[in-house]
């Protein structure tokens, strides 16, 4: 080896011990991720590297191996079974060995203490961005992943997007991601992701449990890349869909239930499928089951909702009422179904999809409207059949949509 790849190797073990630390900078962050995706097998060192058990038996005989034969005995420990380019072989000995013999007693009391908790899964890019001039997916959004890098969905070809310990992110088509569990191994703690729908986005997530998602435009659900703990939880703000999958705890054999922060309440569920919207814009939340049992806690009260009821909550009041399934869950069918709703409910709906302001010319028109529109029509077109039932008025100006009580 030269003295540029020994420096090098040395970089890139010290980067892996402060990891192993949780006290990596974000530039170091992202050096030590720019390493990773160099080379596939780079990531496949790195596991090998912060896999505990052998890991604590590599220290367990390091002071057995004799000096001379050290880098030898190391690498037939930790790799023997992995299948790594030999050209590489001398310059990964220097790695896995810098990391061991210089932080090694770091590492070995960490292994060794009951309380110590897991490092936090890598998360590396695997897939590449779409070639120049390709024509961008219609279904967006943005992924962030543990670290906090961003991935934008829509720019990115199908295929595995990125690597997070051993869970792997799936594009499997247009509009939909999947997790992944590449092995039995699981983690202590608990590594989050966030996905966010902009205006005029949706998207849907398959999470490592099996449960469905659809996520409407303007919304954002933050969810574990696995669960690992006896209840499933996830956070969301805007709007979802969600057809939850029954699992079971490997321990207690007990059903795990799936819990759904939202605002200033809780929905739970297992095995069932409901709708959740809950945009500020639109001062309420309504939660409308369709299969199974729902129970929503909120204020220290607890609500049961069979199928075919939804939960509307306001600040400090709430109804139980019969709902229209048909309506709650239309965007998720690509369609407007509108049942005596209120022009600015309306108009809320229609802003986020298009992406658009609304500006209303005093005095709001009181009215409500009934119908079905498909969510691919053009803007203009809805809102000429809007105005086909009187008593209102559109003029689009740029991204801005005005809506007058009185024809001008």
């Amino acid at each position: 080896m030269n003295e540029q790849q020994v420096g090098k190797a040395s970089r890139i073990a010290s980067l892996i011990v402060r990891n192993m630390q949780d006290s990596l900078t974000s530039n170091e962050r992202h050096e030590l991720n720019a390493w990773l995706q160099e080379d596939g097998e780079n990531f496949l060192l790195y596991e090998e590297l912060m896999d505990d058990d052998k890991l604590g038996e590599a220290l367990d005989e390091l002071h057995a191996i004799k000096t001379e034969n050290a880098y030898e005995k190391l690498y037939q420990k930790l790799f023997t079974e992995t299948p790594y380019k030999r050209t590489h072989k001398l310059w990964w000995y220097m790695v896995a060995a810098i990391v061991l013999l210089v932080a090694g007693g770091i590492v070995y009391f960490n292994l060794n203490n009951k309380t110590s908790q897991s490092a936090p899964a890598v998360a590396v890019v695997i897939a590449p961005k779409k070639a120049p001039g390709s024509q961008p997916d219609s279904k967006k959004a943005i992924l962030t992943l543990t670290d906090g890098s961003n991935v934008v969905l829509n720019e990115m070809n199908n295929g595995d997007i990125a690597q997070q310990g051993n869970v792997t992110v799936h594009k499997t088509k247009n509009g939909q991601l999947q997790y992944q569990l590449s092995s039995d191994q699981t983690s202590n703690t608990t590594s989050w992701n966030t996905l966010h729908t902009p205006r005029g986005g949706e998207y849907q997530v398959v999470l490592d449990d099996g449960t469905r998602i659809w996520l409407n435009s303007a919304s954002t659900l933050t969810f574990p890349i696995h669960f690992n703990k006896e209840e499933r939880r996830v956070q969301l703000t805007g709007e979802a869909y969600f057809e939850v999958a029954a699992s079971r705890s490997p321990t207690t054999g007990k059903k795990k239930p799936f819990i759904v922060g939202v605002d200033n309440m809780e929905v739970q569920a297992v095995g069932t499928s409901f709708n959740i919207a809950a945009y500020k814009e639109d001062n309420s939340t309504q939660t409308t089951v369709v299969e199974g049992l729902v129970k929503v806690s909120r204020h220290n009260q607890d609500h049961l909702l069979q199928p075919g009821k939804k939960l509307v909550t306001h600040d400090t009041t709430f109804s139980v009422e019969d709902a229209d399934i048909n309506q709650a869950t239309a965007w998720k069918n690509g369609e407007f179904v509108f049942h005596n709703t209120s022009l600015q409910m309306v108009m809320n709906e229609l802003a986020r999809w298009y992406d658009m302001d609304v500006e209303y010319q005093q005095p709001v028109p009181s009215l409500h409207f009934s119908g079905e529109i498909e969510r691919e029509s053009d803007i203009t077109k809805v809102l000429q059949m809007l105005e086909f039932t009187g008593g209102v008025q559109f003029k689009i100006t740029g991204r801005v949509i005005k809506v007058f009580g009185n024809k001008n």
